[in-house]
């Protein structure tokens, strides 16, 4: 309510009032006599003359109080020095699609003052924390950005300038969600950083701005990257970086974890496992036979036995699956390939034919002897292949893939037991 003040001054009538809770924070207007003081009022942002009662008035708007144009009303207002130990709210903003506590500062201040660049309200300047009693001492909000209002008044709007700052606490917000690879709760983390901030990482060699680094899609600071955990047992954890500008001050980076497992030399053991699947393996040669039967005339007919042993296996069997990450292209594939082949040993006497399987090597001779009627003496010699393998192993490689995945590179590796059966 207007309060009245008397003044033993005749050209000067004042009306107080309070417009915040403040005391010393006060909007009044004067009765001025135009015969006494003159109708040139003094220009808007002048001092109030009682320096003593209104150190820190000035006018901000003048209008004329009567039809004859004898009174003025001079409307003073304070400069209102101490509006952060009232001016707050707190709220709650979204900055990109993530919601963060907040506290709107308004200001009401000299139109004149307002700059919309200024160096002293850029975005990540720390929030002014009086009063004490508001607790905002170490919260760390800092400015996300400013907004000017016209009053409303005409009283007021000509000399003044209404100003919102909005301060967000940019505390980085995580996610945990299971990943059914890793078998493992990975974490999606949202930090904000404000044009000009610094982003210092020792594991990257990074220590320039935000901005640079959004220009510079190629920086380690985006790569891919590997963190050991201290809890027991530790687990190595791949991630990388994405990032994107949200607004003209604010730039949004999240940081994904993409798989994790046991460390296994620089890369990531992610899966290991056995199952059962469906395999082939060749016969292999186990000895070849060669049995002659004399006649009575002296002469000999021959025979040629050879034996497998494995004989030829399709079925299933034991197989051990390994998932390795790494963040570069894996080199050294090791798919072990079965390579059999087949044998032939022709002679007068001797007629073999080996189908295709695996063999350990050696040699086959043949000759015609002394008295055969027919053939002159002939020594006739062949080696037996050797193959790779020569026989079956214990475990091989049958399949050993990889393919960009997750920011780097899954390997996948099938090693198969040889089986139990058919007296392997």
């Amino acid at each position: 309510m207007p309060v009245q003040r008397n003044q033993p001054s005749p050209q000067r009538q004042t009306v107080l009032t309070f417009v915040s809770p403040n005391v010393q924070d006060l909007l009044f207007y004067e009765t001025v006599d135009a015969q006494r003081v003159g109708k040139t009022p003094p220009a808007y942002g002048t001092s109030h003359p009682d320096k003593v009662q209104f150190p820190n008035h000035i006018l901000a708007h003048v209008k004329q109080a009567d039809q004859n144009g004898q009174l003025y009303f001079y409307f003073y207002v304070n400069a209102r020095e101490s509006q952060d130990e009232y001016n707050f709210e707190f709220s709650q903003a979204n900055l990109g699609q993530t919601k963060f506590d907040t506290v709107v500062r308004t200001y009401v201040d000299l139109r004149s003052s307002f700059t919309e660049d200024a160096s002293a309200h850029a975005a990540g300047t720390p929030m002014p924390v009086a009063p004490t009693s508001a607790n905002f001492t170490g919260k760390g909000y800092v400015l996300m950005g400013r907004d000017q209002k016209r009053i409303g008044d005409k009283e007021l709007d000509g000399i003044f300038v209404v100003e919102q700052r909005t301060y967000i606490d940019p505390t980085p917000i995580k996610t945990i969600a299971w990943d059914d690879l890793s078998q493992y709760n990975l974490t999606q983390t949202v930090s904000y950083h404000y044009r000009g901030e610094t982003i210092t990482e020792t594991n990257t060699s990074t220590n320039q701005s935000i901005e640079s680094l959004m220009s510079d899609g190629g920086a380690n600071y985006w790569k891919s990257q590997t963190r050991d955990t201290s809890a027991s047992p530790s687990r190595r954890i791949a991630s990388y970086r994405e990032g994107r500008q949200v607004s003209t001050d604010w730039f949004e980076v999240v940081k994904k974890e993409t798989v994790a497992g046991a460390a296994d030399g620089g890369n990531i053991l992610v899966q290991s496992y056995s199952t059962a699947m469906d395999h082939s393996f060749p016969p292999v040669l186990q000895n070849i036979q060669i049995i002659p039967w004399e006649k009575h005339d002296g002469q000999n007919t021959t025979f040629v036995e050879y034996n497998m042993n494995p004989e030829a296996f399709r079925g299933s069997c034991q197989t051990d699956v390994t998932v390795t990450w790494s963040a570069a292209p894996f080199t050294g594939l090791q798919v072990q390939n079965f390579e059999p082949e087949s044998f032939t040993f022709g002679t007068p006497y001797v007629q073999i034919n080996i189908p295709p399987c695996l063999m350990g090597g050696g040699e086959l001779s043949c000759t015609t002897g002394t008295v055969d009627p027919v053939y002159k003496y002939t020594a006739y010699t062949k080696t037996v292949p050797t193959t790779s393998p020569s026989t079956i192993p214990a475990t091989h490689v049958a399949k050993d893939t990889q393919e960009p995945a997750r920011g780097g590179y899954l390997r996948t590796k099938w090693i198969v037991h040889k089986p139990s059966s058919n007296g392997m």
